[in-house]
């Protein structure tokens, strides 16, 4: 955020910012005279004075320091530093160094001006995405004015050929430390400028790369990395992807001192208790929900600068290449790539399918290198992380495109418009939508109407009407086609459930269902749905016949088999159960334990008794239960089994312990 906008509800803001730049244009001593810690920490690099892998340097500015630049900021400011090496067999190294950065230094000597490894730098950090470039020119006491001016003018040239945003540009002797005031007043206002991270960042789940690994006698295993996204406390628990490896928090460090918990942006050291005795290595990410390693990308792939190699297609195509995200370095190949339309400027990319050799844990927006052959060098952002089966190519493709466009929002519709069913889980996005974007996206297009809503799913306003009108139409023609038998399940719910979308998720069918069923379309009865028009409910007259003689009878007892029923009517079995179905719809009698029937008149009148035993004894025994409603043991113990089934009653030891009163009684 801007300045003016910088409040004192934060006491510290975090930046990290990563050195970039040749080997020996003193990238290390620029640290080393910033921050008074010296980045090198192996012996050979002490030994060769080189740097070979990444080190780590900090530097605190305290509020006071910082007012004196930017009047209206009253926190403190830590920079974590990345030193990471300027020579060329070592740019692995440098690559695994420069990811979640706010900003970089980019560091040319004054007798030398921009050299290989300075261009090199260069054009990865373009790749990746870090734009913001703070000029760092050292040795000027080494050098003459004019090749003073000239470094600063190519190191200028450099930058806006590989499209880098230069902040400002510093002017210093790593000896006589002279341009030191100057460099960090600079920094101060690239960082402020830079603005605090959204709370979306803050407020996400962990996210931490990791690019060390070690062990402490007494301690066991500890890892470091910047910490992206999230917070993390001592005693959390965590995961490390790929790997699904367990592990808990035993104790935090930022630079040497010791944190109860961290915050995004912080550079941590984090002693972890695993679960399990697997190995951890750089590459890894340490998260706080499951996610997916993926094995399949789907980017947009160019070169910084405007000019791409010439036959740079059939250079990368097929052709094996090294992955470069994160902290991670992966094995891989590009298997097809589409021309994306040319930029004004004539600078050109593609859209590209990366098939990694081995997974990594990616989101869509990150940024990655790509190396093929010798000195081969391109990157891009990742557009898709996982290809659904159901996606075709063609539809692929023209998802990567709106997606290079930053068309998020167009991309999020085109791809459930391809989902067969054309419903979808809000997760399911998030292959194609940042993590910290994906609810905001969904929420405004619902808000929009363009999307809407269906228990955890969304889906176009259209679909959702469709499987709303074909759910009365499927009630409404099963009541026309069924039978009267409850033995006929075509209006059951599950069966419906499938007829109008097959493997619809319960949750959100029943939503439907009760929508269905405010607006009076349909009725539920027990496990069946029927349409709410009296039309379509009236029974044959013969069955209206049959029902009016089997009522009399059941009244006259208080449980009757339906085979008795049938004996006594002069009809068969099957006839008399249509007839009590048509009982059932107008609430006069119901079928019990399945051979048994009942009128609602009884069934209320032995609810009532249950209630009275209860109350007197806590518990129901059969025994006393027959012996309230005056009948024989196999009538009462249908009748249990029909409140057991509806729960009104549940079974226990040697009893019964009532779950629902009689409506007309008080608790």
């Amino acid at each position: 955020m801007s300045t003016s906008d910088l409040k004192n509800r934060i006491d510290t803001l975090y930046f990290t910012v990563s050195t970039a730049g040749h080997v020996d244009h003193g990238k290390t001593s620029l640290l080393r005279g910033l921050t008074g810690i010296d980045p090198d920490r192996l012996k050979e690099e002490k030994a060769r004075q080189m740097t070979t892998d990444l080190g780590f340097a900090h530097l605190r500015l305290p509020a006071q320091t910082v007012k004196q630049s930017r009047p209206k900021v009253d926190t403190d400011i830590v920079v974590s530093f990345v030193d990471v090496p300027g020579h060329g067999k070592f740019l692995k190294n440098m690559l695994a160094g420069v990811g979640g950065l706010d900003m970089a230094l980019l560091v040319v000597a004054a007798d030398e001006g921009p050299m290989p490894q300075t261009e090199q730098h260069a054009k990865i950090l373009s790749a990746l995405g870090i734009s913001r470039v703070l000029l760092v020119v050292t040795k000027c006491d080494m050098a003459s004015p004019a090749q003073l001016s000239d470094a600063v003018a190519r190191s200028k040239e450099l930058l806006q050929q590989v499209e880098l945003t230069l902040v400002d540009v510093a002017e210093v002797s790593n000896v006589t430390k002279s341009g030191f005031p100057d460099l960090i007043e600079k920094l101060i206002n690239a960082l402020v400028d830079a603005g605090e991270r959204e709370s979306a960042r803050l407020n996400a789940a962990p996210f931490l790369p990791i690019d060390r690994v070690f062990s402490i006698v007494g301690y066991g295993v500890v890892v470091t990395g910047t910490l992206v996204k999230g917070a993390i406390s001592q005693g959390d628990n965590l995961l490390i992807e790929p790997g699904n490896i367990k592990a808990r928090v035993r104790g935090l460090e930022t630079f040497n001192t010791s944190v109860a918990s961290a915050t995004a942006g912080q550079r941590l050291a984090i002693n972890f208790s695993l679960k399990e005795g697997k190995a951890l290595a750089r590459g890894q990410v340490v998260v706080g929900e499951q996610c997916s390693p993926t094995s399949t990308l789907i980017v947009e792939i160019g070169q910084p600068g405007v000019k791409l190699e010439e036959n740079f297609r059939e250079h990368v195509l097929g052709q094996p290449a090294r992955i470069y995200h994160g902290t991670a370095e992966c094995q891989g190949a590009v298997r097809w790539m589409e021309d994306l339309p040319a930029e004004p400027t004539g600078k050109r990319s593609f859209i590209a399918q990366i098939t990694l050799f081995d997974p990594l844990i990616a989101e869509p927006g990150d940024r990655f290198v790509l190396r093929y052959g010798d000195e081969g060098l391109a990157g891009g952002k990742i557009l898709i992380t996982a290809r659904p089966r159901w996606i075709t190519r063609e539809r692929l493709v023209s998802l990567a495109k709106l997606l290079a466009a930053n068309s998020k929002k167009e991309a999020a519709l085109e791809f459930l418009k391809a989902n067969p069913q054309g419903l979808l889980a809000d997760a399911a996005f998030g292959c194609l939508l940042p993590p910290l974007l994906l609810p905001v996206i969904i929420s405004e297009l619902i808000d929009s109407q363009k999307l809407a809503r269906l228990s955890s799913f969304v889906l176009s306003p259209e679909t959702r009407k469709n499987l709303f009108d074909r759910l009365v139409a499927e009630v409404e023609n099963a009541a026309k086609t069924g039978s009267e038998s409850p033995t006929d399940v075509r209006n059951s719910q599950e069966a419906l459930r499938n007829k109008v979308l097959a493997g619809l998720d319960r949750t959100a069918f029943q939503e439907i269902v009760r929508e269905a069923i405010e607006k009076k379309l349909v009725t539920r009865q027990s496990e069946k749905l029927l349409p709410a028009k009296e039309e379509l409910l009236q029974a044959p007259d013969e069955v209206k016949d049959l029902a009016d003689k089997v009522l009399p009878i059941l009244k006259e007892h208080i449980c009757l088999e339906l085979e008795e029923l049938a004996k006594q009517t002069g009809t068969d079995k099957r006839k008399v159960q249509v007839a009590l179905q048509h009982l059932s719809k107008e609430g006069k009698a119901s079928v019990v334990a399945h051979d048994f029937a009942c009128t609602t008149e009884s069934i209320d009148a032995a609810h009532k008794q249950l209630s009275k035993i209860f109350r007197a004894k806590k518990d129901i025994a059969p025994g006393d239960f027959r012996e309230a409603v005056g009948t024989s043991r196999k009538y009462a113990m249908a009748l249990l089994s029909y409140f057991d089934d509806r729960a009104i009653t549940r079974r226990v030891q040697n009893g019964r312990v009532l779950l629902k009163y009689p409506k007309d009684e008080e608790v």
